[in-house]
């Protein structure tokens, strides 16, 4: 395997992980009051912190699509996006409970995320592409 399908395999993995995360919470059985603490929060509506917090998970898929081409500056809009994804994330008021699958799915995906990104900035034939 070359450098740059290494590359792109650490690229829509971690996406496909977080895709099948979601996919598993949805199927998941979980108990009756989390069940009816989303129903409520959904008829009272999502603070903005939350909505944002979507906002910028669809912009880092987008940083990783253009990252498996090359663009130039992907990588550094990838850092800030995901960034202040995180920053919306610690600070929004609802609760997010997962399935323990998708738990441990979605810190797999975060480390090969990070993995991606220092090959990106410290692996000369791929940093060379950019």
């Amino acid at each position: 395997m070359n450098y740059k399908t290494y590359f792109r395999f650490l690229i829509f993995t971690p996406i496909a992980m977080i895709f099948i995360a979601v996919a598993l919470d949805f199927t998941y059985d979980f108990p009756e009051s989390v069940n009816g603490y989303y129903g409520q929060l959904a008829s009272d509506g999502f603070s903005n912190a939350y909505n944002l917090q979507l906002v910028f998970a669809l912009l880092a898929f987008i940083m990783d699509i253009l990252m498996c081409f090359f663009v130039r500056y992907s990588r550094e809009l990838w850092i800030l996006i995901i960034a202040v994804f995180y920053v919306f994330a610690s600070i929004m008021p609802e609760l997010t409970i997962m399935s323990p699958l998708s738990i441990v799915m979605v810190q797999i995906a975060s480390l090969m995320a990070g993995l991606k990104i220092s090959l990106a900035y410290l692996s000369p034939p791929i940093r060379d592409l950019f």
